[in-house]
């Protein structure tokens, strides 16, 4: 609900007030025959709640004063009629509208009272005032719930605020993920065939060539991925990666001079999109750091393991204690790799966990198979 239609929401309400207060000010004069001082008490008893109609709100102290004060007389010199109304729609709307209560027990104690004023002046006992009485009442305690139901919709409105722009920030941070996840992986191959190439333009041309076709190869592909990744934030369309191809991924950082073994225990076709994405980017954002961090001619070992419970990925890389260092700097807080993998593993009931292991590099992410069910 926004502001606009509470605002008409509260605005109806009004307008059924004073709807109720007209007919019955109406009612009282014909019932009273339009005996002038009904008519003049009738006519000010409506002032604020035709000023109301208008679009202006009195003070609800002076709307108290105007809307039940005038009706005081006319209860006190006939008997009971519809008069009481008005002042019942005065009574329920103040306690609509505020959290006084001071004054909505004063005005409780007012309406309450009114109808035995009658008895005072003569008029013959009625049990009927009793139940106008409890009427008052209830009256009171509508508009003590509308106005908690106000209140309610006001919280709504600030929590929705605020999911809103909770989605905001994790939508953020999940395109700041992907964008990461395509561009480091795509760049750090395509530097290792840059590199591969320089080195080794002058002494073999064709295998410096043959390094920059796989590079040019590659920068396509990123540039196609980056394009579907787009689509897929425009479309929410997200079936084009639904596959888990790790051959092919692993295939790109081989051709690139990183020897790479891959071993799959189980079939990862029952896990979910989201499992999928999240193995695959694990996968692909240590393989990224192991081609940055290790040593020359060092290889890696990627581990998938799939029961029926569990998914575990093990990725390990030898590396030079000395670039420990620069890897833990890699995975600092205000990074998007394995931090923000690291997020999204959690948010589906699982953990990534990465550090030294005697002499390896060790990456390990496990989740569970139904926590993105």
């Amino acid at each position: 609900m926004t502001r606009a239609s509470a605002a008409a929401g509260s605005r109806v309400t009004d307008l059924v007030y004073a709807g109720t207060a007209l007919v019955a000010a109406v009612l009282a004069v014909v019932n009273a025959q339009f005996a002038p001082v009904v008519v003049v008490a009738m006519l000010i008893a409506l002032v604020p709640w035709a000023l109301l109609v208008f679009g202006i709100e009195l003070p609800l102290l002076a709307f108290a004063a105007l809307a039940i004060i005038p009706v005081i007389p006319v209860i006190a010199l006939s008997e009971i009629g519809a008069a009481l109304f008005l002042s019942l729609a005065a009574a329920s709307r103040i306690a609509s509208r505020t959290d006084d209560r001071w004054l909505i027990g004063s005005v409780t104690v007012v309406i309450m009272v009114l109808p035995f004023v009658p008895f005072l002046f003569g008029v013959e006992w009625d049990v009927g005032a009793i139940y106008f009485a409890f009427g008052g009442a209830f009256a009171v305690l509508i508009g003590v719930l509308l106005r908690r139901a106000t209140r309610l919709a006001d919280e709504l409105r600030a929590a929705e605020g605020e999911l809103a722009d909770a989605a905001a920030r994790e939508e953020r941070h999940r395109i700041a993920r992907d964008v990461h996840d395509l561009v480091a992986h795509s760049l750090t191959v395509v530097v290792l065939h840059v590199g591969g190439a320089r080195r080794v333009i002058r002494s073999n041309p064709d295998a410096a060539e043959a390094a920059l076709i796989e590079a040019e190869r590659v920068s396509r592909e990123s540039l196609d991925a980056i394009r579907g990744a787009v689509g897929m934030l425009r479309d929410d369309d997200e079936s084009e990666w639904a596959s888990l191809d790790l051959e092919r991924l692993i295939t790109t950082y081989r051709s690139a001079g990183l020897p790479v073994e891959l071993r799959i225990v189980g079939t990862p076709e029952p896990l979910s999109l989201p499992i999928r994405l999240t193995l695959y980017r694990v996968v692909q954002e240590a393989l990224a750091n192991a081609a940055r961090h290790s040593a020359p001619g060092a290889s890696a070992a990627v581990q998938i393991g799939i029961d029926d419970h569990t998914v575990l990925a093990r990725i390990s890389n030898a590396f030079i204690p000395s670039t420990a260092t620069d890897a833990v700097v890699d995975h600092a807080p205000d990074g998007y790799g394995l931090v923000g993998l690291r997020e999204q593993a959690a948010s589906l009931g699982g953990e990534l966990s990465s550090g030294p292991y005697g002499d390896a590099w060790v990456v390990e992410c496990r989740l569970p198979v139904g926590g993105a069910a």
